[in-house]
């Protein structure tokens, strides 16, 4: 039967990990657990929600060889609260655990014997490619925000990925997302092979948060796409999800092509002001707000006016005719949040096309929302 010790920081790390990828709302008590279990000096841990799945491995000193599977949330709560460096293990009677730390003290919790718990998926990396973790970071957290929350709109509740070779051959990734009232876009060059990806792909909302999880802290990962499975894998952290079926909207008709009317503006001072003038909707989802642009200055206000009145004044750079627009403050407040640059370039070429949003430090970023309907008073 099982019995190993560990360095609690070691075993903390994967714990800690996996308590947002248990479903806590599955009626399947084994996946609420999470799966340990010993080879040679080594513990191995493993979590699933049947839809993405985490394996770890992490240095112990084995007694016994064994496994386990224990309440996921139960058991990180105590390894994290526990009073000593090193932990003792030792499974006893059936499928029970000692936790204890020489004689300073010792728990008792109940587990499940792992004949039932899910198998790990293993993919092949024959076409993953070695990357940069920053790469795909950084395109993850400038493409969530905008990827849909209405279960309803499937093709739409994740991240669109794809890639393409130039005329030169380099390959090119691109991150995209919609709810349908906007879209973000990322797109990078990857030096390596490339992942002879021959159409693009969706990887699920949740599926994305926690890929983007897994690699902080890493400098370099393995990324790739193994039939319905995307997968990372981080030193001894390996990551798989399932992907999304459906087919993602073709979103390429509905960028504009020309740039005929476009302002620039500093970010930071459109965020703060939209963040004050927000203050006036309580509705936390739809901001509504009008601007009002003139040679040099944009004129920002609140539309809804139950509550209270906001207006804010802001210096830009515009030298066309007058104008007006009108949008959610949230969606250019999410977008506005994810740039880099300080200043930020808005193309708005009509009343009813859509608004883009560039900047010159967001190198491959590129924003859109659709304007709202502006009634006449």
């Amino acid at each position: 039967m099982l019995k190993f010790s560990v360095k609690k920081n070691d075993f903390l790390n994967p714990l800690s990990k996996i308590q947002t990828i248990i479903d806590k709302k599955t009626s399947m008590t084994i996946i609420n657990n999470v799966l340990i279990y010993t080879d040679e000096n080594y513990l191995f841990v493993e979590a699933t929600d049947l839809e993405i799945s985490y394996k770890s491995k992490i240095p112990c000193l084995v007694t016994e060889q064994g496994a386990i599977t224990i309440n996921a949330r139960k058991f990180y709560e105590i390894v994290k609260e526990f009073p000593s460096e090193e932990i003792f293990f030792e499974e006893y009677k059936d499928t029970w655990l000692k936790i204890g730390a020489d004689e300073k003290a010792e728990y008792k919790i109940g587990g499940i014997a792992p004949d039932d718990f899910p198998k790990f998926r293993h993919v092949s990396e024959e076409n993953a490619v070695d990357l940069e973790s920053s790469i795909i970071r950084e395109m993850i957290e400038k493409t969530i925000f905008s990827s849909s929350y209405d279960d309803r709109k499937y093709s739409l509740s994740g991240i669109y990925f794809e890639e393409k070779h130039d005329d030169e051959g380099k390959s090119q990734i691109r991150m995209v997302s919609s709810d349908g009232h906007r879209l973000s876009l990322m797109e990078k060059y990857i030096t390596e092979k490339g992942l002879r990806l021959e159409e693009g792909v969706i990887i699920p909302k949740k599926g994305a948060q926690e890929i983007r999880k897994i690699i902080e802290g890493h400098e370099r990962i393995v990324w790739g796409f193994d039939n319905n499975f995307c997968f990372v894998k981080c030193n001894n952290d390996h990551l798989v999800v399932r992907l999304v079926e459906g087919k993602f909207p073709d979103y390429r008709n509905i960028i504009p092509k020309s740039r005929d009317r476009y302002l620039t503006f500093n970010r930071l001072e459109v965020f703060n002001a939209l963040k004050r003038i927000s203050i006036f909707s309580s509705d936390t989802t739809f901001r509504g707000v009008k601007a009002t642009v003139t040679p040099e200055l944009i004129e920002i206000e609140s539309l809804y006016k139950e509550i209270g009145e906001a207006k804010e004044t802001i210096s830009i750079d515009y030298s066309g005719e007058p104008f007006e627009i009108a949008f959610n403050a949230k969606y250019l407040m999410d977008a506005l949040s994810v740039m880099d640059s300080d200043r930020v370039e808005l193309t708005a070429n009509n009343s009813e096309s859509p608004c883009l949003l560039t900047g010159k430090e967001d190198i491959g970023f590129l924003g859109l929302i659709m304007p709202m309907n502006l009634v006449k008073e």
